[in-house]
């Protein structure tokens, strides 16, 4: 069968599902339209290409259509997400969550069994540099919607454990949206399909304790992307990680030197790895402790050390205190200041409009490396927010961004205006309208 009529009829049966499942199920989504727009270049000659910052500009759009529908049936649910962006479609990614309460399988009882379906199309594309010097995505032709993936999540609870178990068939050849793609070409007989699994459980005690595992066969946690859209968990072929780890064990309260430390946790983890690009029969092991407890009651002290691979390492010790609305932390490495943060955080009481105002700080031994100041207000229909930040470029400390956003809720309808300036003007200016239902 063509993949242009098989993508048709494909197409044509989900429509058939949605319209159809209005008369029993309950509908709900969001459509929305976003328009984003950035400076191109000015250059005051025709010979030399130059970007000399000016009060006009030339701007390029990118225009997105997006649609969002979640069918209820009760017992299952029919999502969709699916974009169509200037350049043609983007993705489509189907799923069907199903819940089912407890089920007795032979004398072992699965609570809140959970099984989530996908399946993600999309269109290749990959990240370029164009003449402008800019960023850009574009199609890698012949720009034909492909199947990449299918999941299935399996989540459960057993005995106290909390166990989920991800198995996945994808494209392990399909471009990274993110990043250049060599060949000029991708069609369908360039895919190449593999299968994996990722295996993840848990426990946690009354007494605070908690255990953790998770096992990886020709998979990696790493998330898979497709053009808008990704998730956690890709294939791998010949990829193999176990991990295990306890934490929360409550040791006693430890003097050393003279100096008290108080709610002392302990915890450990393992991890043995081996990967497609060692040798046959060459694996890595890793073993970790970490230590965190309190110096008093708004003071707490953590490190950890590596025992594996030999010899040990010593990872670090991080000191913080809070002391509301201020938040200060500090990590040490060999007993030499390596690097510092600073939090501030509190609400601002305007009458009937509401805010907030915050700013982080961050450097490192030779001083302050960053630095970021955030604004929120809201009353009603309308909320705003604006960001600046300065950095440390080329050892020297200045502005780097200033962001602003503007929402406007005229239920069903949002409106959201963005507008994001760098050190040499406008880098990016978006208009976002959405309707929910």
């Amino acid at each position: 069968m063509p993949r242009r009529a098989f993508c048709g009829i494909w197409s044509l049966i989900v429509l058939v599902i949605v319209v159809g499942s209005t008369a029993f199920a309950q509908l709900s989504g969001r459509f929305g339209l976003d328009i984003v727009a950035r400076r191109i270049p000015t250059t005051l000659t025709g010979e030399i290409k130059l970007d000399t910052p000016s009060e006009f500009v030339m701007l390029e759009f990118a225009i997105a259509s997006n649609l969002i529908l979640d069918v209820n049936f009760g017992f299952a649910h029919l999502n969709i997400d699916a974009v169509v962006n200037t350049a043609g479609p983007e993705h489509l990614v189907i799923k069907t969550p199903m819940d089912f309460g407890c089920l007795p399988i032979y004398e072992i009882t699965l609570d809140k069994l959970s099984i989530v379906p996908e399946m993600w199309f999309a269109v290749p594309f990959e990240a370029v540099t164009d003449v402008n010097n800019l960023p850009n995505s574009v199609i890698i032709p012949p720009a034909d919607v492909l199947f990449v993936k299918a999941r299935v999540t399996f989540s459960t609870s057993m005995a106290g454990f909390n166990i989920k178990h991800l198995a996945m068939l994808e494209d392990i050849n399909f471009p990274n949206p993110g990043s250049s793609f060599k060949p000029l070409y991708y069609p369908v007989q360039s895919q190449s399909f593999a299968i994996g699994g990722l295996t993840s459980a848990s426990w946690r005690a009354q007494v605070g304790v908690s255990v953790n595992a998770s096992l990886g066969i020709n998979a990696s946690s790493s998330g898979k992307s497709i053009k808008g859209y990704s998730a956690t968990g890709s294939v791998v072929p010949d990829n193999y990680f176990a991990r295990f780890g306890i934490s929360g064990i409550k040791l006693a309260d430890i003097n050393l030197y003279g100096t008290s430390f108080q709610s002392v946790m302990l915890g450990t983890s393992f991890t043995f790895t081996k990967t497609a690009t060692q040798t046959a029969g060459t694996t890595s092991f890793n073993t970790t402790i970490n230590l965190s407890g309190k110096l008093w009651d708004k003071a707490s002290i953590s490190g950890s050390v590596t025992l594996a691979p030999f010899p040990p390492k010593f990872g670090g010790v991080t000191i913080s205190f809070s002391m509301e609305p201020f938040r200060f932390a500090f990590a040490l490495d060999t007993m030499e200041l390596k690097s510092m943060s600073f939090s501030f955080s509190t609400g601002l009481n305007l009458g009937a409009m509401t805010g907030r105002f915050s700013t982080t700080a961050s450097g490192l031994e030779r001083g302050m490396t960053g630095l970021s100041m955030r604004l929120s207000l809201s009353q009603g229909i309308f909320s705003a927010g604006t960001n600046v930040s300065f950095a440390e470029r080329a050892e020297k400390f200045g502005f780097a961004s200033l962001g602003s956003t503007l929402t406007f809720r005229l239920s069903p309808a949002v409106v959201t205006v963005r507008a994001t300036f760098g050190r040499y003007g406008l880098t990016r200016a978006a208009v976002t309208a959405g309707v929910v239902f």
